[in-house]
């Protein structure tokens, strides 16, 4: 035992001098990058009861970056392994009076999310609270504590006592006909679908308005198509790294541009003063970042005509939605049917797209490129309309 403990601290000490001697040789962005690491090797070892091996780590990363707010986000941490929930709330509140923030593993945690959620009840933010908890719940699943899921009744009640429900309402993307036609005389010049059709997953019912070449419109008509983007409204929960079901973290191709990447995670998006489900992709303030989320390849039909549509929250981040391309001899391509550059707010998009004739697969992407915002993608449809 005394052995195993000596070569424990012996692994702290060497964290902290490797800790150190990076702060001395990287510059202040990567000096930020790596303080963040280490206080997430400080809180996951606080979470689980290794506090010789958090304080060391803490301390390293305070060693390398002041900012990081170490001695705060330690006793955070301390307080969260306690489920001393009250001392808990008091640390964050001090900590984001001093200008900081939680960082690491327990920036994503759904307890902070609750401890967020009294906070801003006791602060008189009901409809803050609400949404707080209402993510905090959604994050932790079937492992929500008791107490966050009583509150979660308790503010619902309070705001009228409205049951969560997803709107059902109809969807409608506008087009630019200018560049929307997949090669005949029509062009697309509005997209109508429901919510809840993506929800369910199953056939999605697609009313299409087409318009000629000179603008004039020519008809409208309802498809019954198949959504090839997996679980497309982000509504039937998540894998075990908090990533909606049916994709993974790893897209082609798999560099970030030398970008760390931000967190990404199943939560909600408020439309219209109802919360609805939503891939979150948060690239934290600071740093630019760039995040990439893919679906698992699927087959494609060469040269066929296919439809594009994405409603995304833009929170001061830069979503790109679309399809990476796969095609035997060349390299995997990308193409958007929505890309960046985008006001803060709503942004609904819909797009045609005829894939080249020698096309065998394609893969669903999402990105948050270059950004140190957020952004939140509730729908997503990409659906073959013909050959």
């Amino acid at each position: 035992m005394g052995s195993a403990r000596s070569q424990l601290r012996s692994r702290q000490a060497a964290l902290a001098a490797l800790l150190v001697l990076a702060g001395a040789v990287v510059g202040f962005s990567a000096r930020c990058a790596v303080s963040s690491l280490f206080v997430n090797v400080g809180h996951l070892a606080a979470l689980r009861g290794g506090n010789d091996l958090a304080a060391s780590a803490f301390d390293a990363a305070a060693a390398v970056d002041s900012a990081s707010q170490a001695a705060s986000n330690f006793r955070l941490s301390q307080a969260l392994f306690r489920g001393d929930y009250q001392g808990a709330a008091s640390e964050l509140a001090a900590l984001r009076d001093r200008g900081g923030r939680p960082r690491g593993v327990a920036n994503s945690s759904s307890v902070l999310l609750h401890l967020e959620a009294i906070l801003a009840r006791r602060e008189g933010d009901q409809g803050r609270a609400l949404a707080l908890i209402r993510e905090s719940v959604a994050r932790a699943g079937g492992n929500a504590p008791r107490e966050a899921v009583r509150l979660l009744d308790q503010l619902s009640q309070d705001a009228g006592g409205r049951p969560y429900a997803p709107p059902l309402a109809n969807v409608v993307f506008p087009v630019d006909p200018r560049r929307n036609s997949c090669g005949d005389e029509r062009r697309l010049a509005g997209v109508r679908l429901s919510r809840n059709d993506v929800a369910v997953g199953g056939p999605l019912r697609v009313e299409m308005e087409w318009t000629s070449v000179a603008d004039e419109l020519t008809s409208r008509d309802i498809r019954v198509l198949r959504n090839l983007a997996p679980n497309g409204a982000f509504a039937w929960g998540a894998t075990s790294a908090d990533l909606p079901l049916g994709y993974s973290a790893r897209p082609q191709p798999l560099s970030n541009g030398g970008l760390p990447p931000g967190e990404m995670y199943v939560g909600f998006a408020d439309l219209d003063g109802q919360p609805v489900s939503a891939l979150v992709i948060d690239n934290f303030d600071g740093p630019s970042r760039t995040s990439r989320l893919g679906s698992d390849w699927i087959p494609a039909g060469p040269g066929a005509c296919y439809l594009l549509a994405s409603e995304v929250w833009v929170g001061g981040g830069q979503p790109h939605f679309g399809l990476y391309l796969r095609a035997p001899g060349r390299a995997d391509t990308a193409v958007f049917g929505l890309q960046g550059g985008l006001p803060n707010g709503w942004r609904r998009e819909a797009r045609l797209l005829r894939l080249p004739d020698d096309v065998k697969a394609v893969q669903v992407f999402y990105w948050n490129y270059r950004s140190s915002g957020t952004t939140a993608f509730t729908l997503a449809v990409v659906a073959r309309i013909g050959a």
